[in-house]
């Protein structure tokens, strides 16, 4: 919740309200010297860098490219995730229904079917599971925190491409379309595609954040499922050995992105989404990824220090 002067008019004192108008002064100067700092981090280098940096609940202090669209790679799997926890609420889908494993799969468009180049996926054992039986809870699972594509289409084909478009409109998660099943190039061909922009997913997970995508405990049971994330080469590194992190990865040739519910100390959270296209050098591209991490995390941890509430209690703030 934002600090104002007004929230402290019946804190009893003026010394607190003095010190509430001060905290609130500081902030736009605070917002502004994080973003400049992104900004000199980008800067120069090759390829390009979107990025979104808020406090939980709060406006983004950084939002540098944040409404470009950019190939969303993996984090689109969020979306797929959502859509499963939107079915179990309506009692559309169960989380133990098994699911055969198949790799042929139907083009959005046309007549023609594919296979996922297991050479080209992140998750091998699923491929060793071709028709055998697997439940949702697992493929969703193996989904998020391996990043398997296999798992992902065979989501995307029992959820259906319309039904998971509708659960994101129905939300209002503005920046994120959700076009197609990974590896449909005859409908990337035709310009079906998916593509986020770092303020629709930080939309996202402000929402997820605060209970707000599917309902409370479905939005806690995603943030479980993201915190076993194992691909972590991007935010966790610029973050202290140990800081818990809900997060999503995604790579393609070029992209390097990564978007995250990062979790204090003090118990505060922020959210960074950091997306980025046509670097010529990936590793590269990744340092500077980190370094943003890094800038941020310090940032919001200098910021969490207490401050007293109405009834003179000290608060982190969020």
């Amino acid at each position: 919740m934002p600090l104002s002067g007004m929230r402290f008019l019946t804190c009893g004192g003026a010394a607190l309200c003095a010190l509430a108008f001060l905290v609130a002064a500081a902030r736009p100067a605070r917002a502004e010297a994080l973003a400049d700092s992104v900004a000199r981090i980008t800067a120069g280098q090759p390829g390009a860098f979107a990025v979104y940096a808020a406090p939980s609940g709060q406006a983004p202090d950084v939002c540098l490219r944040c409404d470009e669209p950019i190939n969303a790679a993996s984090t689109i799997k969020l979306l797929v995730l959502d859509a499963a926890y939107a079915a179990f609420r309506d009692g559309t889908l169960k989380p133990d229904e098994a699911v055969t494993v198949h790799n042929r799969f139907h083009s959005l468009v046309g007549t023609r079917s594919f296979s996922l180049d297991q050479k080209e996926d992140s998750y091998d054992p699923l491929y060793a599971q071709a028709g055998r039986s697997v439940t949702v809870t697992e493929l969703l699972r193996v989904m998020i925190q391996y990043s398997s594509n296999l798992a992902t289409n065979l989501m995307i084909e029992r959820l259906g491409v319309m039904p998971i478009r509708a659960v994101v409109a129905r939300q209002g998660l503005e920046g994120i379309v959700f076009g197609r099943m990974i590896e449909d190039f005859d409908a990337d061909a035709e310009g079906i595609r998916n593509r986020v922009t770092a303020r629709g997913l930080g939309g996202f997970l402000q929402k997820l954040d605060h209970g707000a995508i599917v309902g409370p405990a479905e939005s806690r049971a995603m943030i479980g499922v993201m915190l076993g994330q194992t691909f972590n080469d991007i935010i966790p590194p610029g973050l202290p050995a140990g800081t818990p992190v809900a997060h999503k990865t995604g790579w393609v040739h070029g992209v390097r992105n990564d978007a995250a519910i990062v979790f204090l100390p003090n118990g505060a959270h922020y959210i960074l989404v950091e997306l980025s296209r046509d670097l010529p050098d990936e590793a590269a591209g990744i340092k500077v990824l980190n370094a943003i991490s890094e800038t941020v995390f310090a940032a919001y941890h200098r910021r969490a220090a207490p401050y007293p509430d109405r009834n003179g209690v000290n608060r982190a703030a969020r």
